[in-house]
């Protein structure tokens, strides 16, 4: 598993870098990111746990991590973030078990490391 820092400064560089190679792909892409994890009838919280569960279902490692420490940066605690990985799991089977059994704890382990 790459590590937190690792993903984040992995996401900072490529997406510092798509924002100059690529402005309208990039802007299109942030500004419906915005609109839709800001505060509405859900809570920024649930919408970085829903993120976490989908992040799971699609087997994606880097989006897993990032909603993860999304999720505790906005208030959720260490198992709402697992418990929504488990409902990812229920979606994505085998294959987002092992994802989740191989990454998520080591990443929490961190994201608490420096919270």
């Amino acid at each position: 598993m790459n590590s937190l820092k690792e993903i984040l400064e992995n996401k900072k560089i490529n997406e510092k870098r798509l924002e100059q190679e690529a402005p309208d792909l990039y802007n299109g892409f942030m500004a419906m990111a915005s609109h839709y994890y800001k505060e509405g009838s859900l809570s920024t919280k649930y919408k970085q746990l829903m993120s976490v569960t989908a992040a799971v279902a699609t087997k994606c490692v880097p989006c897993m991590v990032i909603s993860a420490n999304n999720a505790i940066n906005a208030g959720a605690t260490r198992e709402e973030v697992i418990e929504a990985a488990a409902i990812g799991i229920k979606f994505g089977g085998a294959s987002a078990y092992t994802l989740v059994r191989n990454n998520l704890l080591n990443c929490l382990d961190e994201i608490e490391s420096i919270h």
